[in-house]
This record gives C-alpha cells, sequence and structure tokens, in this order.
C-alpha cells in the first residue's frame, strides 16, 4: 500500500511537470539552446578572415605564392588593397580588416640573393583573443611556405639551406596585448546590465507582484512618470558605476583614452538607456522577481558575455549568430569604446555604434514603457 501511495504520487507529480511548459523549457529548451550555442560561441577557428594587403614588391611572384597560400588554407581572404602605410590605419578603424599583410620592395629578389626575407603581419590588437589567434595561423602558414620552399631547394639539387621568410608582427593600438584593454569595456557593459537593465526589471516586477504600482496607478500620478521615477535613480546609479569603472581602467590600468571624452559619455549614457529599456521590457511581460531574474539572466547577461564580443570574437562565430550579435546592445557599445578610447577615432566616424544604439534606446524605452503601462492600467 505504501509503495502504491508512493507511485501514485510519483505519477501526479509528473503530470504536473508535464503540465508546467515553464519547467519544461528550463528542462530541456535552455540546455538545448546553451549547448548549441556555446559549442559555436567558444571556438578558436577562424574561417576567411578579412585581410588586406600592402604589396610593395608589385606583383613579386614569391609575394603572390605567399597571398595563394594565406588564402588557400581557408582560414584568410584578401578583401582589400593599401597603398601606403597611412591607409593601415584607416582600414583598421573602418573595421574592414582583421589583418594586413605587408611585402616590402624586393620581396623576391631579397630571397634569392640572401636565402631569406621578412614579411610584416600587421593586426588590430584591441582584440587580444582575435589578434594573436589571427597571427598564430598567419606564422604557421609562412613556416608551412618556408617548408615547401627548403623542399624545393633539395628536389633541385641544391644545398640544405634553411630559406626563410621571416615574419615581424605588428600589435596595432594595444602593442602590449594589455588585458585590461579588452575587459574594461566588456565589465562596463556586464555592471550596466546587471545595475540597470537586471535591478530594473526585478524591482518593477517585485512591486508588480506585491500590487504596489497597481495602488499608485490610481493616484493622481501618470503611469509614465511613475515607472520613470522608479527607473531615475537606476540611470544614475549606473553611470556613477560606469565613471568609476572607466577611471579605474585609465588610472590604474594605464587604458589610453585617445578619443573624445564626451563622445565616451555620449556613448555610455545611450547604452545605459537601452538597458533600462530592456530591464522595463522584461518587467512588463513577466508576472514575479523570479520570471524577471530568470529572464535577465537568460536574456541580458548572457548574450552580452558570450554575443557582444567581449570574450569571444564575433568573426569566428557562424554568420546567423553574427547577425544575432549585432542586435545585442553591448555589441555596439564594446565596438565604439574601443573605437573612441583605443584608436582614438573621431565622434563622426562613431556614428554607426552611437546611431543603433540611440535607435534601440529610443525604441525599447517607448515599447516599454507603453507595454508595462497598460499591463499595469485597471481593468
Amino acid at each position: 500500500m505504501t509503495n502504491g501511495v508512493f507511485w501514485s504520487f510519483v505519477a501526479k507529480e509528473w503530470r504536473h511537470i508535464l503540465r508546467e511548459r515553464r519547467t519544461l523549457v528550463m528542462l530541456f529548451v535552455i540546455p538545448l539552446a546553451l549547448v548549441l550555442l556555446f559549442g559555436y560561441v567558444i571556438s578558436t577557428d577562424i574561417d576567411h578572415t578579412p585581410v588586406a594587403v600592402l604589396d610593395g614588391s608589385q606583383g613579386d611572384p614569391l609575394a603572390r605564392r605567399l597571398i595563394d597560400k594565406l588564402q588557400a588554407a581557408g582560414r584568410f581572404r584578401v578583401v582589400a588593397k593599401v597603398r601606403s602605410d597611412g591607409e593601415i590605419d584607416e582600414v583598421f578603424r573602418r573595421g574592414v580588416v582583421k589583418m594586413v599583410v605587408v611585402i616590402p620592395s624586393g620581396f623576391g629578389s631579397d630571397a634569392r640573393r640572401y636565402g631569406g626575407t621578412t614579411v610584416q603581419l600587421v593586426t588590430d590588437a584591441s582584440d587580444v583573443n582575435m589578434a594573436t589567434t589571427v597571427i598564430g595561423y598567419a606564422t604557421a602558414i609562412v613556416a608551412d611556405l618556408n617548408a615547401e620552399l627548403n623542399a624545393a631547394a633539395v628536389a633541385a639539387g641544391g644545398a640544405e639551406a634553411g630559406f626563410a621568410v621571416r615574419t615581424n608582427v605588428r600589435m596595432m593600438y594595444n602593442p602590449e596585448l594589455k588585458s585590461a584593454y579588452m575587459f574594461v569595456p566588456g565589465v562596463i557593459a556586464l555592471i550596466v546590465m546587471i545595475v540597470a537593465a537586471m535591478m530594473t526589471s526585478v524591482t518593477l516586477a517585485r512591486e508588480k507582484e506585491t500590487g504596489t504600482l497597481r495602488m499608485l496607478t490610481v493616484s493622481p500620478l501618470r503611469g509614465r512618470t511613475i515607472v520613470l521615477g522608479k527607473v531615475v535613480p537606476y540611470f544614475l546609479l549606473t553611470a556613477i558605476n560606469t565613471g568609476m569603472i572607466m577611471c579605474l581602467g585609465i588610472w590604474v590600468f594605464d587604458m589610453p583614452c585617445y578619443g573624445s571624452g564626451w563622445g565616451v559619455a555620449l556613448l555610455c549614457g545611450l547604452f545605459i538607456l537601452a538597458a533600462i529599456g530592456l530591464g522595463v521590457l522584461i518587467s512588463s511581460l513577466v508576472k514575479t522577481q523570479q520570471s524577471a531574474l530568470t529572464g535577465s539572466l537568460l536574456g541580458l547577461f548572457l548574450p552580452t558575455v558570450l554575443l557582444s564580443g567581449f570574450i569571444f570574437p564575433i568573426a569566428n562565430m557562424p554568420l546567423v549568430l553574427q547577425w544575432v550579435c549585432r542586435c545585442v546592445p553591448a555589441t555596439w557599445f564594446i565596438e565604439g569604446v574601443k573605437g573612441l578610447m583605443l584608436k582614438g577615432q573621431p565622434v563622426a566616424d562613431m556614428v554607426l555604434p552611437l546611431g543603433i544604439l540611440g535607435g534601440m534606446a529610443v525604441l525599447l524605452v517607448g515599447v516599454a514603457l507603453r507595454l508595462f503601462i497598460r499591463s499595469e492600467r485597471p481593468q
């Protein structure tokens, strides 16, 4: 009898779990989604990385062979030709390429005359992980070319002369490969999501759950005024936190700020507004603070860590995920901060990140306020 009661209780609990859609999502959908997401995001492989070539040898056969070998490996593709050293900074600032291959004049003749020559590999080190990965692949391909050339020389009856195409690596914007240059913008993005978005959504959801907001809606105050009054303190707190982290990055970790200070402040302000809009939007779609916390972790925190370029290079991800990354506000924030602070780009060149963040802020705040006020309006 005891066993029968026990198994009846188990069957009842099983049916209860199957009826709860939210529980089923937590048990099956989220683990599968995380495995697929991590499988595609956490990858050190690079494929078809865009590079530019500055060919001072004017089409020397050895230079053509080097470029063909870089592309034949499937790791790189030449998308631009650079005519002078001054254009290297320009293509990096525009985000056109991840590496520039600089082939000096006399590349092939020096190799034949002196038994070796040098090619310079220039990369954008504002993203340390991407820079080191790209240089590692390129150096390995050059070493493979050396092996082929030496093997061909031996087969032709020559002495084993140790022919070498040497590599000279140049890291732009972060020559010392300081990790602080990468993690400071990412930490700011995380703090903004935690304070501005997550805390806003949980606080508003808690007040919905306790009925406090419903009581305020029958007061003389307008719904928009009530919500704005709730979120303004979080905007100010987040702005203070952002300023503190920025100062720590500059004073403690020697992070440079070559660009406009007011441009950085504008970028941070727009990002905070977009995050607050996301927080209010989540709180308008859920009924409990637990649901708001779960939605914030899955919908805001994880994408900020995984899909913003903070830790894992976006260029390594599948094309579909790259488009998803472009919908994450933190992606544009991190790109804009690196452009302004590390590369010293003028604010005029930051029109795209600023414009997209501004559009996201206006759209998210507007839609979120409308939905939240409608959900709390007395029936």
